[in-house]
């Protein structure tokens, strides 16, 4: 399942990659959208059209190589030479050190791919080779950005990305916060701008192709990976550069593709940057406006999480009271949307089924949007000491920001533990229901949320979400 989704998620990716090198313009879109560096206008004679590149490139310092010329035999030729999925391969021609730099990497390009046509000649069916290279280009009277793609059928691996970025006229190259200035940005706002836009990129997946499934796959859409990715993003962001281009059409790019999410299927090759100006504050709105009702200050340092308690739910029944608890909160806090969800699951020794372990539910609200929220399954050892197990239904999934949490089935201790992370600020805890007073067990730095509404005035029977119901109903054992 996962390898035909990270299949899928490529498709999508040059579906989309190919529509915005056709439809976006230069200049920037509406809607609080960053502004990118002024294009030379149309007509300027020093841009001209590069043969070979995306559509839309101009550069008067790019030009394509036309490796197909060396190494492809005739029956190929047509394949290599056409403008889409061929083989396109930029020569740099800015007189500097740096940029003789760049042309030397992709020297080495050039020879991976005569490497694998030699290789694979006798394994090619009809015209085409099945190695693909492209490049973009993006340069205005500062800023001259290059990305180069290549690809193959022969290894089933995710597109190789290069990205070389110079200033102009003098030829050096120039890392990602540099060209991030271009846009307004400064270097420490690109991080925040990159965990939005995949934060959104994610979201619009999970509502195109999950919005109505209502079975245990719903776990596996986009949204219940990006906390994964958000963790790979904050262990390697610092040390690394050449993340960040400027496409043909003027627009800033992340690239993924040197981080592991990439490899495992849950982040995409190449993200569109967008930075909404009047959303700026890196603090949720939930929690924002949950902070302020109970008298809280939101940016104070010592709390870091609202966490309510709905109910506990053993069967169809008894799963309506904290869906409607739930329900209840979402109609004042988030205009009726549903949060992401992490379900203590385990696999049945039965069929190839999931169901769930857990029975209490609780709502969780970290303070940042942005923030990765985990469950592990945790189990009591023999010295009687709780200690974290493999839970493959668990282990791979990160939700982000408000989160719906069932665990804890177990009247001895708590067998989950959630963790809340927010770049380099770390908070794991396990909540539970005190066996003396029922009241919510929680750690310094996480606040009990029950007193921010009147629970019995706005609680309403048979109100709740049935697309949440489904979604637990489909995990939960009967009998």
């Amino acid at each position: 399942m996962k390898r035909r989704f990270r299949f899928l998620l490529f498709l999508i990716l040059t579906v989309v990659f190919l529509a915005g090198c056709q439809k976006e313009g230069p200049s920037a879109q509406a809607g609080g959208e960053a502004s990118g560096p002024e294009p030379f206008k149309k007509g300027d004679p020093q841009l001209r059209a590069v043969a070979g590149a995306k559509p839309g490139s101009m550069s008067s310092w790019v030009e394509d190589r036309e490796v197909w010329k060396d190494f492809v035999d005739q029956d190929q030729l047509a394949s290599a030479q056409r403008e889409f999925f061929g083989i396109h391969l930029p020569r740099i021609l800015l007189d500097s050190k740096d940029a003789q730099e760049a042309n030397r990497e992709i020297d080495g390009l050039v020879q991976e791919i005569r490497d694998q046509y030699a290789g694979h000649k006798k394994d090619m069916e009809g015209v085409d080779t099945g190695i693909y290279a492209s490049f973009s280009v993006y340069q205005d009277e500062r800023i001259l950005s290059i990305m180069v793609e290549t690809s193959n059928v022969w290894e089933g691996d995710f597109p190789k990305i290069s990205v070389f970025n110079f200033s102009l006229p003098d030829g050096k190259f120039i890392q990602d916060a540099q060209v991030m200035k271009a846009f307004g940005l400064e270097e420490d706002q690109i991080l925040g701008v990159v965990e939005d836009s995949l934060r959104e990129a994610q979201d619009l997946d999970r509502q195109v192709y999950y919005n109505d499934v209502r079975d245990s796959s719903y776990f596996y859409n986009p949204t219940s990976l990006t906390g994964l990715v958000f963790h790979d993003l904050w262990d390697n962001y610092k040390s690394r550069d050449g993340q960040v281009f400027i496409d043909e059409m003027g627009k800033p790019n992340f690239v993924f593709r040197p981080y592991a999410s990439v490899d495992r299927g849950q982040s995409p090759v190449v993200l569109k940057l967008k930075a909404n100006r009047f959303d700026q504050g890196a603090i949720s709105e939930d929690y924002l406006k949950m902070a302020r009702r109970l008298g809280m200050d939101p940016k104070d340092q010592n709390h870091k999480a609202f966490v309510i308690y709905l109910g506990s739910a053993a069967d169809p029944d008894s799963l309506k009271a904290p869906l409607e608890k739930l329900y209840a909160w979402t109609s004042v806090f988030s205009n009726y949307q549903d949060p992401g969800m992490l379900m203590a699951m385990k696999m049945s020794l039965v069929g190839d089924t999931a169901y769930l372990i857990g029975e209490e539910c609780y709502l969780v609200i970290p303070k940042y949007r942005n923030a990765a929220v985990s469950l592990k399954e945790l189990e009591i050892s023999q010295d009687g000491q709780l200690k974290e197990v493999d839970n493959e239904f668990l282990d791979n999934l990160s939700a982000t920001g408000t989160t719906f949490v069932c665990q804890n089935i177990s009247d001895i201790a708590p067998n989950g533990k959630i963790t809340i992370r927010y770049r380099d600020d770390v908070l794991d805890f396990s909540p539970s229901i005190s066996l003396k007073d029922g009241s919510l067990v929680l750690p310094p730095g996480v606040t009990d949320g029950e007193a921010v509404l009147d629970w019995k005035a706005l609680m309403e029977t048979e109100a709740y979400s049935q697309d949440m119901f489904d979604r637990i109903l489909s995990i939960m054992r009967m009998g």
